[in-house]
């Protein structure tokens, strides 16, 4: 796994009767950088001009940051969202995963805590033990997962994992991407279940195909009654930290 800038040109795929959304044109960009010893720093923002089916539009930007220990033990993270400049959204806090407790604690929007879970990840870790699972031939990896984009619980994910594949994508993505031939990659959906819930839907769906160095290409985000796509237009690779 490497640390490395990637930039995404998002657009929307499908809308169904359910949403409001005719239009989505923005941009993604993905900064993830450290090591396994000093643990990995993520930076993510996504900046999309959003059409309404009533003609109107609006920009939504989400920026996100976090820091996870190499181990996977501690996490932080902060979100905000904007909508035409202004906050709707913001959610901070930290977590931590004990082998007697588990427990993320929040400070925004409001003071609280989320039991979590025997065995739950991070999201770094999340794609670490998920290439595992790929390299292993392994079909099927699911974990539950907090990442902190809910405030009141993690997320049950369940990976379906293709088989694996070599050369760099092709298309629109084939001028950013090309740094990525020879390296082995495989498809993979990711479905987000909330806990406890019993009609077997999950709330959201990723689909993408990741490289063995953690570069992902052709992402598919599906909310169900909005499809989006992010297509990599620029891939940049940043250095490693030495370890002490």
């Amino acid at each position: 796994m490497s640390p490395h800038r990637a930039v995404y040109a998002m657009k929307m795929i499908s809308s169904t009767e359910g949403s409001d959304i005719s239009s989505v044109t923005g941009k993604l960009v993905l900064e993830w950088q450290g090591s396994a010893c000093e643990g990995w720093v993520t930076n993510q923002r996504i900046v999309n001009r959003m059409g309404s089916k009533q003609g109107s539009s609006f920009v939504s930007d989400f920026r996100v940051s976090s820091w996870e220990a190499g181990d996977g033990s501690d996490y932080t993270f902060s979100m905000i969202h904007y909508v035409n400049g202004e906050t709707i959204e913001e959610i901070e806090g930290s977590a931590v995963r004990k082998e007697d407790k588990s427990l993320a604690t929040l400070s925004k929007p409001e003071d609280g805590t989320i039991a979590l879970p025997d065995g739950v990840v991070f999201p770094t870790e999340q794609i670490s033990r998920m290439l595992d699972a790929a390299h292993a031939g392994r079909t099927v990896f699911a974990v539950p997962v907090f990442d902190g984009s809910d405030t009141e619980h993690y997320f049950d994910t369940t990976a379906i994992l293709g088989g694996r594949k070599k050369g760099a994508p092709q298309g629109e993505e084939a001028r950013a991407g090309k740094s990525l031939e020879g390296l082995a990659h495989w498809p993979v959906q990711v479905s987000y279940f909330n806990p406890g819930d019993s009609t077997g839907l999950p709330d959201y769906e990723v689909s993408f195909q990741v490289y063995e160095n953690g570069v992902s290409t052709g992402l598919v985000m599906d909310y169900g009654d909005l499809v989006l796509g992010a297509d990599l237009m620029d891939l940049t690779m940043l250095p490693v930290p030495e370890c002490n």
